[in-house]
Order: structure tokens, then C-alpha cells, then sequence
């Protein structure tokens, strides 16, 4: 398109990764609290206060233990970004992944599990997160609810949904279903 062409309706304009990734070295989003980019669309969210990050704290804790407990030559991350295609970099709460580059987002063929943590974003998480990351191809899924005290576990991706899903409650242990031999207390939560 030029800027002679006559648009009959106004239309989004989709920022690509690269485009997402000047904007923010060039400072931004330096008054926000965090931003994704997520399908073109730059989405900032809420500020983390001590109930989301004491639960992402244990929880991060957890898994990186059962990550090196379990022998699987996965990691832990806390707060990293993900590259899910030319328009998609969100930056999960904790995100499990092998072989992270050194200086750069973790492409999402080498992420096995991704853990979102939610007091305030339940909804937009168990919604178009979810999609994003089954459509992804994300092997499983966590979402922390710090209200409900539960966490929604989904595995399986198929198309845009997960197709098996269960709910753990706040104490009781949760045993990863795509990752063999990586389990979670959830005491602490």
C-alpha cells in the first residue's frame, strides 16, 4: 500500500517482532509495567503484586527443582519471552524450556511447559493465552489461579484448544502430564 491508496475502512496495522523489539529498546513502553506482543497486537498488562508473585515464586522454585531432580535436561525460566512466529512474543510467568539461546527469546519448538499466573487475568489466560500456546503447538499448560486457589493444567494442543484439561487445587502435588518424572508440590501456594 502507498499513501495514495484510498482505504475504504480504517484497518490495524500488525506490528512484526523486529518492529515490537526496536519499539521497546527505544524506551517505549519505559512507563509500563510489562508488555507482550501477542498476534501483531502489543498488550500491556497489569502491575504484579506480592499474592501473584508469591505464587510465581514457588511455583518457579518448584519446577526448577523438579526440573533438575527429574533428569530430563529442562529448565526453569522466570519471566522470559517466547518467539512463537513473526508477530507473537508473549513473556509468560515461568516458562520450561531445553537448549534457551543465549541472548535472545526462547523459540517455542524448544519450550515444553508454560505456567501463567493469574489474580487478575484469569479470564484473558484461560482464553486467548490458552489458544495462542495450543496453537503454538506449547505442549502443556498451567494457569495459577490465585483467586480461585486452583491450577488449570492443559496438555494435548489441537488446533487452537488443549485437549485435555484438569484442576488441581492449591496443596495438593501436580504431576506434569507431557514431561515424564516432573512433579510440584503446591503446598507453599
Amino acid at each position: 500500500m502507498t499513501v495514495q491508496d484510498v482505504i475504504d475502512l480504517p484497518r490495524a496495522y500488525r506490528l512484526r517482532v523486529a518492529d515490537y523489539r526496536l519499539l521497546d529498546e527505544s524506551g517505549a513502553f519505559d512507563g509500563l509495567a510489562k508488555t507482550e506482543l501477542i498476534e501483531g497486537v502489543i498488550v500491556a498488562v497489569n502491575a504484579q503484586y506480592t499474592a501473584h508473585a508469591r505464587v510465581q515464586k514457588h511455583l518457579y522454585r518448584s519446577l526448577d527443582l523438579a526440573c533438575s531432580a527429574a533428569g530430563t535436561g529442562l529448565e526453569a525460566w522466570f519471566e522470559v519471552s517466547i518467539a512463537l512466529g513473526p508477530d507473537t512474543l508473549p513473556q509468560p510467568d515461568i516458562v520450561v524450556a531445553r537448549n534457551a539461546p543465549e541472548n535472545a527469546a526462547i523459540p517455542g519448538e524448544r519450550v515444553a511447559l508454560v505456567v501463567e499466573i493469574a489474580d487478575t487475568t484469569a479470564k484473558f489466560d484461560l482464553g486467548a493465552k490458552a489458544r495462542l500456546y495450543a496453537s503454538a503447538g506449547i505442549p502443556e499448560y498451567w494457569v495459577a489461579d490465585v483467586n480461585a486457589r486452583t491450577i488449570h493444567q492443559m496438555w494435548n494442543p489441537d488446533g487452537e484448544a488443549y485437549a485435555k484439561r484438569r484442576e488441581i487445587a492449591f496443596g495438593e502435588p501436580v504431576g506434569a502430564m507431557s514431561i515424564e518424572g516432573l512433579s510440584v508440590a503446591t503446598t507453599s501456594l
